[in-house]
C-alpha cells in the first residue's frame, strides 16, 4: 500500500465528472498549469514524455489571450521545463517552487542547503545501485526516487526515504504518484502561486489551476480559497470540485474556452 494511500489521501477512485463549471473570462484569468499528468501523459521514465504537438501553440494562444498570465507550475527544474518547451515565455515555477523564471529572470525562492541536497542524492543513487529497479531523479533542491517500475517495492521505498527525511533537518518527505521526493520545508506549489498572485500582473485576476498530483492538492485549495477554478486530471480523491480524465480533455477544454 503506497503511502498517499495510508494516510488517507487517496481511496478508491471516483468516475471522472465532466467540466461543467465556466471558467472565468481571459480577460480577467489568470492560468496555471502543472506540466507531467496535466499538460503531457505520464511517462515510464521522467525523460520518456512526448509533447503533444498542440502543446506550443496553446500556450501561445492563452500568453496572448491572458496578456502574458500563463504559468507552468511543476515538480520538474525550470531547466528541464524550459529543454521541452523553449519556445514558452511565460512564467515557469520549478522544483515544486523552489525556483522561478519570470521575464526572464530566473531567481530561487527557497534557502535552502545544497551540501544536505548533495548529500541526499548520493544516497539515494547508492540505495538504487543496489535496488536498480528504482530510478532516481536528481532536483536542484531534492531528489525523488520513483517506484513506477517496482510498484511492489513501494513500502520499502516509503521506509528508506522517510528515514533520510527525519534525518535532513528542514527538508521533508513528499509523496508523489509512483514517487516519493525529499524536498526544502518551505517549498511548496501554493507558496510559490501565492507569491506569484501578489505580482502587479497576476494580482486581482480570477485564477485557474489544473494538477494531477497529490502534491499539487495544496495550490488546487490556494485557487478555491481565492474564488478561483480548480481542475483534477485523472481519478484520484481532491479537493478540486471539477475534474476531467486525462490531458488530452484538458487540452480540449482549453482550446474551446481560448477559441
Amino acid at each position: 500500500m503506497e503511502y498517499y494511500q495510508m494516510t488517507g489521501f487517496m481511496g478508491q477512485p471516483d468516475p471522472c465528472a465532466p467540466l461543467t463549471d465556466p471558467f472565468p473570462n481571459p480577460k480577467r484569468a489568470s492560468l496555471f498549469l502543472d506540466f507531467d499528468g496535466t499538460l503531457v501523459d505520464i511517462a515510464d521514465r521522467p525523460d520518456g514524455i512526448a509533447i503533444p504537438d498542440r502543446v506550443p501553440s496553446l500556450l501561445d494562444r492563452a500568453m496572448e489571450r491572458l496578456d502574458g498570465r500563463v504559468a507552468l507550475v511543476s515538480g520538474r527544474s525550470v531547466e528541464a521545463l524550459e529543454n521541452f518547451l523553449p519556445g514558452f515565455e511565460g512564467t515557469l515555477i520549478g522544483t515544486h517552487g523552489a525556483e522561478m523564471r519570470q521575464g526572464g529572470e530566473h531567481v530561487t525562492l527557497s534557502d535552502y542547503d545544497t551540501d544536505t541536497v548533495r548529500r541526499l542524492t548520493r544516497l539515494v543513487n547508492d540505495f538504487a545501485r543496489l535496488r536498480p529497479e528504482f530510478l532516481v531523479e536528481p532536483k536542484p533542491s531534492g531528489v525523488v526516487l520513483h517506484f513506477r517500475q517496482a510498484e511492489a517495492q513501494s513500502a520499502l521505498a516509503l521506509r528508506f526515504m522517510e528515514s533520510l527525511a527525519m534525518a535532513a533537518d528542514g527538508f521533508r518527505l513528499q509523496p508523489a504518484l509512483m514517487a516519493y521526493e525529499i524536498k526544502p520545508e518551505d517549498v511548496g506549489k501554493d507558496i510559490a502561486l501565492a507569491r506569484l498572485l501578489e505580482d502587479q500582473a497576476f494580482d486581482g485576476t480570477t485564477p485557474i489551476f489544473a494538477g494531477d498530483d497529490l502534491t499539487d492538492e495544496p495550490a488546487l485549495q490556494l485557487v478555491l480559497d481565492r474564488g478561483g477554478t480548480a481542475v483534477k486530471i485523472g481519478q484520484a480523491e481532491t479537493v478540486a470540485p471539477v475534474r476531467l480524465p486525462k490531458p488530452a480533455d484538458l487540452l480540449d477544454r482549453l482550446e474551446e474556452w481560448l477559441a
